[in-house]
């Protein structure tokens, strides 16, 4: 077998009306080109043949125009008809070329005696086979038309024309004609005849002359490649298998965690339960017996609640140990508030002999800034009529030149100590006048 490239149609003939045909016979009882045996092949493509193939290349140019006996106008070509012998590197060997003045004489008895001597001297094979690598351009379909592999409409273009006059058919290109759908599973291989698993199979055209073709089911890539639909099982029950012990072992650990939980809950809430009632008999025996002495052992949470500096209100919780009459010792958690604002905590329970009791109400209160209590007195002056120069210090909200207690340099401009708050968010009302510009 040898590869070869076919040759493409010139830019200057018409790529509707030439051809490449594998030549294989001559009929010499038919007319025109019927007289051709073989494939038709598609310019551009790349296909293999049996070494010592004859190649025919017909290229037909429009001359002129003529009438019809009712007057209808018709183009005049000519025709480029060239003989090639295929080697075994895939190069091309002319063996016959000549030009005809009109199309419809190329295959005349001189053509014939030609081709036919070219065919005694070079014989084809009986068995004769194309493989077609590449499809090629080929020559495109000038109208819609059923396709001659699978009946389904070729839109203008999308397909390729073969042969010609009326035996001219038109064909999708390969891989283009619609399947008949997906492969359904355990459909045989056509290759391998193994029950195919689902989606590891696929269809494959068939096309042979003169059509229509046929689809086959075949194997993905190669049949060895693929598991039989028995192995599919096999494999799908073994992952069912192991899915189900992987679900098995995570409910039984998530059941063991529970589990686990469910236990360190008991045994918080016990801790809990015995903790709050130590709590309630330290209550008891603190009330029955009474406290001679405390001691104080800790003070794990202190805050400011109300001011700030030296004078603040804070509020803290102080561990104590408590002696009782009876010679126990219990321990108990006082929350405590000092400053000159305790007054508002008054009804603030004091004595907690729980810790979680303590904090709770401990948090229950936050800070509170005071409000100021010095509001200013001095009034902003009035907008002047006219700015003053860049050379003089003026406020960038109010305007005044006058800053009592000095000038304050704010984020937004320089600013009199009244109007340090404005100019500190926002452009003063004198900037917004005047200096726009900045």
């Amino acid at each position: 077998m040898s590869r070869i490239t076919v040759p493409t149609v010139p830019d200057d003939a018409d790529i509707y009306r030439s051809w490449r045909q594998l030549l294989t016979d001559l009929d010499t009882a038919a007319e025109g080109h019927r007289v051709l045996a073989g494939p038709e092949v598609g310019h551009g493509a790349v296909v293999e043949v049996p070494t010592g193939t004859l190649l025919l290349v017909v290229d037909e140019r429009r001359t002129g125009w003529a009438e019809t006996r009712l007057g209808r106008p018709y183009p005049v070509m000519d025709a480029a008809v060239a003989l090639h012998l295929v080697h075994t590197d895939g190069t091309l060997q002319p063996l016959w070329q000549r030009r005809f003045a009109q199309a419809k004489s190329m295959f005349g008895a001189a053509a014939r005696k030609m081709l036919d001597k070219h065919l005694t001297a070079h014989p084809q094979p009986a068995d004769f086979e194309v493989e077609e690598i590449t499809p090629g351009p080929g020559r495109p379909n000038i109208k819609a038309e059923p396709c001659v592999w699978c009946a389904t409409t070729v839109a203008v273009r999308a397909g390729r024309l073969l042969g010609r006059g009326p035996d001219a058919v038109v064909e999708h290109r390969r891989g283009s004609c619609p399947a008949p759908g997906p492969v359904t599973a355990g459909t045989p291989c056509a290759l391998c005849q193994a029950a195919t698993a689902p989606q590891t199979a696929h269809y494959v055209q068939i096309r042979q002359a003169p059509g229509p073709g046929r689809w086959e089911v075949q194997h993905v890539g190669t049949c060895d490649q693929q598991p039989t639909r028995e192995q599919y099982e096999q494999r799908r029950a073994a992952l069912a298998g192991q899915r189900a012990a992987e679900q098995e072992q995570e409910a039984k650990r998530k059941a063991a965690a529970a589990q686990r939980k469910a236990r360190a809950d008991e045994r918080k809430a016990a801790r809990a339960a015995a903790a709050r009632e130590a709590a309630a008999a330290n209550a008891r025996a603190v009330e029955e017996h009474g406290v001679i002495s405390a001691v104080d052992v800790q003070t794990p949470y202190d805050k400011g609640v109300r001011g700030s500096g030296p004078t603040a209100t804070r509020m803290r919780i102080v561990e104590r140990a408590l002696a009782l009459g009876d010679g126990q010792s219990v321990t108990a958690w006082d929350v405590e508030v000092q400053g000159p604002q305790a007054d508002e905590f008054a009804d603030a329970p004091g004595r907690f002999y729980l810790l979680e009791d303590a904090r709770a109400e401990y948090q229950r209160h936050s800070w509170t800034a005071d409000l100021p209590a010095y509001p200013s007195t001095r009034t902003s002056a009035p907008l002047p009529a006219t700015c003053p120069t860049p050379d003089v210090d003026h406020c960038g909200n109010c305007g005044t030149t006058v800053a009592i207690g000095g000038w304050m340099i704010a984020s937004l401009g320089l600013s009199c100590p009244d109007c340090y708050d404005v100019m500190s968010g926002e452009p003063g009302r004198h900037d917004l006048r005047y200096h726009r510009q900045r």
